[in-house]
């Protein structure tokens, strides 16, 4: 692996386009893709941040899928 494939917090947050309050919120909730420390640094490795995407996008198409089959007002019965 080479080091330009690391990215800082703050690269990921600029590059994904959230705060960094965001990302605490995410770290909280351990939603953040995979955190590389060395030496107390943290770093995040590009591949990770495309396989978290790639989950997220997935896990949102399933949500609205889910939506969807439960029809405009899913609790009038």
């Amino acid at each position: 692996m080479e080091i330009q494939h690391l990215l800082t917090i703050a690269d990921f947050c600029q590059t994904v386009g959230i705060s960094r309050s965001t990302w605490h919120k995410l770290k909280r909730h351990r939603m953040t893709p995979a955190i590389v420390t060395v030496g107390g640094i943290q770093r995040i490795r590009r591949e990770a941040v495309e396989e978290w995407l790639a989950e997220n996008e997935a896990r949102a198409s399933a949500d609205a899928a889910h939506k969807a089959s439960e029809g405009p007002n899913p609790l009038a019965a």
